[in-house]
């Protein structure tokens, strides 16, 4: 019997017939050994589990040939001779593949293997010929799909799982890291990683004699991993495992933490990191850990800001499959990068058609890291009042272009309306693009806006003009309007030809060429600019997002409400007609004819005509609802008031108004794209990112400053001056 020192290459894999990344070891055989007794030896020397792991033994015959598969005795008895006749150590070396073996299938642990003159490979009692099969492909002898992962867990995809045995199947290596890092963590202890490879995972304690391990290898091609054992124990002491803690990156932290990201509006700093974490796990945290922790956590859920406009088109795509009837638009610049974006839903389209005609819209400053600004249209329920936003667009900043191309959106969307007008605050920009797409719709102004205006300017008698300034602002006849115009000329005449430059009927009742006595402020755009102000840090696709979402929350609450109205009237206008009701009660009605009537408040004689709607005191027409002259002369014939108000105002154009849902869309996991829209990539704007920690608050004109501290006179206590100027001092 004659034995043989051979020259042993494992752990690699064959690229153009080169056996590359092996580790060099050897091995000794006897001339008496068959095919059986060499995978022994093989196996014995470099330290596989023939349980788990089977071997796949090749050798080259010459330079420049392909390696020779051995399978059977006959190959080892032919190996054998060959090494008989030249018995130096490195000539005829032995190349092995360490294949796994999970549920009847061998994957190879190497990322290729070579093409092969006789490639049989052993499966249990079964063979294969597999020369003409692809170098990488899985050799199945049951379909995969049929395979049971693991009877109590199946494929595990949750980096937070807590409990980790032998057997547990996880989706991808990645995976795997991070739980044994959390577990770390979370159980207080440290480990070091032995071997790390595409398709091996191996950890060891810090300590050399401690007998904590950890194995895991690949299994099938879609690199999924098995814990192939695990021992738990410790054999070391408590110093090596509690005094430091390594795992503990700001990854690790980031992922026990990103829950607290989920929601915008809630504020979590890297203080609040620092303190959970040593509450939680007794680990110190530095503040610049906690504060990569924190910007991974909210990458890990929000997602990268410049990622986030690739997305935008399939967004657009599932928005639109799972809400009907929905319009979105995505303008794009030559070179691909993002310019605008707009979405209305079709909940909020249907909708349109049963409210008050008067659209609010503002603008608003986003805090991402691209900017920008998002632009808002909304409008008021007709029965409840209710804000129903009708759309919404993400775009560069308010100029004319941007707000011109929102309008253009939205006259397609919505078209143009009977008795509409367009409300918002004294942006020239927004009254540029009004004036250029919608020219035959009155552009009103907020009230209180136009006061702000009207304070900056003529400060030294804002305190005098502010009360009535709102007076004449709310009255509803032109009579009214003109006296107390002659009380604020008598105060600042500077005032009157500034607020007639604007235009009268943009901003009163008493001059308005549209009924929108309701709408005098642009407060529901402001509160939709309030409900999203957390939001507005998110990443343009997350924004958009937090958008739907809050519109789906609205839309179902108040659909609830509505289903919930009894009354003929919605709830705002069943009430006024009440408080209008109490008032009439002292009054006096002469009917003129069917129609017309006279109605004396004390010495005031006021007509109503039931047949136009109007009251010589203006607000039956306006309001579209009975005012107290109204309401005494129904009550003097015994009619209903329901007749003689505005449909708007009904419980049935409620219902109508909250019809259609907006419906939820699936998880991103579940979207199937078409090919067009994948191939659609939309680049980040263009821009540069500012110096320093983003503004949060935006920068207020110096009318909307409040004075931090109240001066006033130590002496006599009054305020507007000081003790040196004091004229009221006791004598």
């Amino acid at each position: 019997m004659e034995i043989f020192p051979i020259y042993l290459l494992h752990s690699g894999e064959w690229e153009e017939n080169k056996f590359v990344n092996f580790i060099s070891d050897c091995v000794i055989i006897e001339s008496t050994f068959n095919y059986n007794n060499l995978v022994a030896a093989i196996s014995e020397q470099i330290r596989i589990d023939s349980d788990l792991n089977t071997i796949e033994i090749n050798f080259v015959p010459n330079v420049g040939l392909p390696p020779i598969t051995i399978y059977n005795d006959t190959g080892v008895k032919v190996y054998i001779e060959l090494k008989k006749k030249n018995l130096n150590f490195t000539e005829y070396p032995l190349f092995v593949i360490v294949k796994e073996i999970y549920e009847n299938h061998l994957v190879v642990t190497s990322s290729v293997v070579a093409s092969s003159s006789s490639c049989l490979v052993a499966t249990n009692s079964n063979s294969r010929d597999v020369s003409t099969t692809d170098s990488t492909e899985i050799i199945d002898i049951q379909l995969i799909e049929n395979t049971n992962f693991s009877e109590n867990t199946g494929i595990i995809d949750n980096m937070l799982n807590e409990f980790v045995e032998e057997d547990q199947v996880y989706q991808d290596k990645e995976t795997l890291m991070n739980v044994m890092k959390n577990l770390a963590v979370r159980e207080r202890f440290q480990f070091k990683v032995k071997r790390s490879s595409a398709t091996r995972y191996h950890l060891t304690c810090l300590d050399d004699n401690c007998a904590w391990n950890f194995k895991s290898s690949i299994i099938f091609k879609a690199n999924i991993f098995k814990v192939r054992s695990y021992n738990n124990n410790y054999t070391c002491g408590y110093g090596e495992r509690y005094l430091t803690q390594r795992q503990a990156t700001s990854g690790i932290i980031a992922s026990i933490v990103k829950d607290k990201y989920v929601n915008p509006k809630k504020v979590y700093t890297a203080n609040d990191i620092i303190e959970d974490i040593k509450k939680q796990h007794g680990i110190e945290v530095s503040y610049m850990k906690a504060w990569r922790a924190k910007e991974i956590a909210m990458a890990m859920i929000r997602g990268s800001p410049s990622d986030s406009y690739k997305e935008l088109p399939k967004y657009f795509y599932m928005l639109e499959q799972t809400n009907p009837g929905s319009v979105t638009k995505l303008h794009k610049s030559e070179d691909g990068c993002f310019l605008y974006a707009y979405v209305s839903l079709y909940a909020s389209i249907k909708g349109w058609e049963h409210c008050i005609p008067i659209m609010v819209v503002d603008g608003s400053f986003l805090k991402a890291t691209y900017k920008g600004t998002i632009l808002t249209a909304c409008t008021q329920d007709g029965a409840v009042g209710k804000i129903l936003p009708l759309a919404y667009a993400i775009v560069d900043s308010e100029n004319n272009k941007s707000w011109e191309w929102f309008f253009i959106q939205i006259k397609g969307t919505f078209g143009v309306r009977e008795g509409m007008c367009i409300v918002s605050d004294r942006n020239e920009s927004i009254f540029n693009a009004t004036k250029a797409v919608y020219p035959e719709v009155p552009h009103c102004i907020c009230m209180f806006h136009l006061w702000q205006n009207v304070k900056r300017t003529f400060k030294k008698h804002h305190k005098q003009l502010k009360d009535i300034f709102f007076a004449f602002a709310r009255v509803y006849t032109i009579e009214k309007f003109e006296y107390h115009m002659i009380e604020l000329c008598n105060i600042d005449p500077r005032v009157q030809p500034y607020l007639f430059e604007i235009g009268y009927e943009r901003w009163s009742r008493a001059y308005s060429k549209v009924k929108r006595s309701m709408v005098m402020t642009s407060n529901i755009a402001e509160s939709i600019n309030a409900a999203n102000k957390d939001s507005r840090e998110l990443p343009v696709m997350r924004l958009l997002e937090y958008m739907t979402n809050l519109l789906q929350q609205w839309n179902n609450k108040n659909r609830k409400s509505a289903m919930e109205t009894s009354t003929e009237l919605g709830e705002k206008y069943d009430k006024l007609p009440r408080e209008n009701l109490i008032a009439s009660e002292q009054m006096t009605v002469r009917p003129a004819t069917d129609q017309l009537y006279t109605v004396l408040e004390g010495v005031r004689r006021n007509i109503v005509c039931l047949e136009e709607g109007t009251c010589s005191c203006g607000k039956f027409q306006m309001d579209e609802l009975s005012c107290p002259h109204a309401w005494a002369v129904l009550k003097n014939q015994q009619l209903k008031p329901g007749q003689y108000c505005s449909f708007y105002y009904k419980k049935d154009k409620l219902l109508s108004t909250y019809e259609f849902s907006v419906n939820p869309m699936p998880d991103e996991s579940l979207w199937v794209i078409p090919t067009e829209v994948m191939e659609d990539v939309v680049l980040p704007p263009k821009g540069r990112r500012n110096a320093g920690r983003p503004r949060k608050e935006r920068l207020k004109p110096a009318s909307e400053k409040e004075s931090k501290r109240a001066f006033s006179c130590s002496v006599c206590g009054q305020g507007g001056h000081n003790r040196k100027t004091c004229r009221n001092r006791p004598k």
